[in-house]
């Protein structure tokens, strides 16, 4: 496909061509058929067009033969000129469509890429959220775990208390017997030393 820069140049030759060939027939008709200038303009180009009212006919020889020639090569240029703008403009719109339809492709791409995210966003906080409600229910099991060895410590400590107050209950006891049995030696031992000093006083 030519560049754009090529098609406007080669638009500007044929035109120009055009406009060349419907000024020279404009001569032509002028002096031979002796119209007016806008009379012959107006005569070659209702030729050219092909539409042929009737109102400017040629009465030479010359002047048909001319016509004749004239036609066989403006229409056809004509023709070409429409077409290749035709189909010029045809190339442009299918490049537009082309065009959207490229960013529309890119688009539904970026779309579909934007959903894939989205998708393993979702994913990755369902994942996130089962993972916390294991952490959750780990929790109430240490939660549950820590209240019952609390719970056992507290039993503990109570008995701990039971035993340290039955300890000093019997260290108590303890004390009271002591001081019975020293009491007692005591006493015994004061008997027997009076008993021994009399002893010996009866052996003298």
């Amino acid at each position: 496909m030519p560049h754009k820069k090529e098609l406007k140049e080669n638009f500007k030759l044929l035109f120009a061509g055009i406009f060349a060939m419907l000024a020279l027939g404009t001569v032509l008709f002028s002096i031979l058929e002796g119209w007016s200038a806008i009379d012959s303009f107006y005569f070659v180009a209702m030729t050219a067009t092909t539409v042929g009212y009737g109102d400017f006919t040629p009465t030479h020889t010359v002047s048909k033969l001319i016509t004749v020639a004239y036609s066989l090569t403006i229409i056809p240029i004509i023709l070409y000129a429409f077409t290749a703008i035709a189909k010029f403009e045809v190339e442009r719109v299918n490049r537009q469509i082309h065009g959207i339809e490229r960013k529309q492709k890119e688009q539904d791409s970026e779309i579909e890429k934007t959903e894939r995210k989205i998708q393993a966003q979702k994913r990755q906080m369902k994942e996130q959220e089962e993972e916390i409600e294991k952490q959750e229910r780990k929790l109430r099991k240490q939660e549950q775990v820590t209240k019952g060895q609390q719970e056992e410590l507290e039993g503990h400590e109570k008995v701990i208390k039971k035993q340290e107050k039955e300890l000093k209950e019997h260290d108590k006891e303890l004390e009271a017997v002591e001081g019975v049995v020293e009491d007692v030696i005591e006493d015994s031992l004061s008997k027997e030393r009076r008993r021994i000093k009399k002893d010996l006083k009866g052996n003298k």
